[in-house]
């Protein structure tokens, strides 16, 4: 119902509008999901290290591939990469800067442009890493590596079991984006206790650091990568615990005790 002295062609466009900035938030999550779901996978490509027993399609990988042959410029070079990549996983995730960016974009679409960030990091840590080839270790008989790829396998399958068990589409900031598309109030997320969360109080962290140190082939390149990631996920862990105690109390203290 129009309002007395608003012409309705005004209200009409102005439906019309909202209704484009939904369509407009809605392909924008979904392109920040879909993106990650090729992201992902091109990074455990990136693992393992596939070039070296295919043709080299990948310009480099964790181990060897094309770089700066000087291994302290290279080391440099990755390092700023593992910190970009941790740095943004969490400044990004934190409440404080959450507050803020939900000034400054609608709160659906906040989650959305973590995912955009994520893969921009994640792009930029494969395409720009710097091979170390100097090798730490080698594993050539055949039982022993083959259970490094086996473990190598279980961390990816961890990661996703995780990433189903907290929820997928929540956690690439679909959900939101669908609610704000469909204009529905989101629901406060519960905490996560289903599935894998019954026994580990961080599957998916478990599943990266299976996947980075798990390798029958590992260089000092590969390894810096790996120690980074691990620091990176036990600084994580520590602020993420801080956040869920403050959030949920008593109920997250009583889960946590029992995992």
């Amino acid at each position: 119902m129009a309002y007395a002295g608003t012409p309705r062609s005004s209200l009409s466009a102005t439906a019309q509008t909202l209704r484009l900035q939904r369509v407009a938030g809605l392909i924008y999550g979904l392109a920040g999901a879909s993106v990650m779901a090729v992201f992902w996978p091109l990074f455990g490509v990136f693992l393992s290290n596939a070039p070296r027993s295919t043709t080299p399609w990948l310009e480099r990988s964790a181990d060897v591939g094309l770089g700066v042959e000087d291994p302290v410029v290279a080391g440099a070079i990755d390092f700023a990469l593992i910190a970009a990549f941790g740095l943004q996983h969490s400044l990004m995730a934190r409440p404080a800067f959450k507050r803020r960016w939900r000034a400054l974009l609608p709160p659906a679409l906040e989650r959305a442009t973590y995912v955009h960030a994520a893969n921009f990091v994640l792009l930029a840590l494969i395409v720009l890493w710097q091979p170390i080839p100097i090798e730490v270790w080698r594993v050539d008989y055949p039982m022993l590596r083959d259970a490094c790829w086996a473990a190598f396998a279980l961390g990816w399958l961890i990661l996703l079991a995780g990433a189903l068990s907290f929820g997928i589409a929540e956690l690439l900031g679909v959900s939101q984006v669908l609610d704000w598309y469909r204009q529905r109030e989101p629901e406060s997320l519960p905490l996560k206790t289903q599935w894998l969360y019954r026994w580990l109080r961080h599957p998916m962290y478990v599943g990266v650091l299976m996947a980075v140190w798990a390798t029958p082939y590992m260089t000092l390149g590969h390894a810096l990568l790996a120690v980074g990631l691990t620091i990176y996920v036990l600084i994580a862990k520590g602020y993420e615990e801080r956040d869920l105690n403050r959030t949920y109390g008593s109920v997250y203290r009583t889960w946590r005790a029992a995992r």
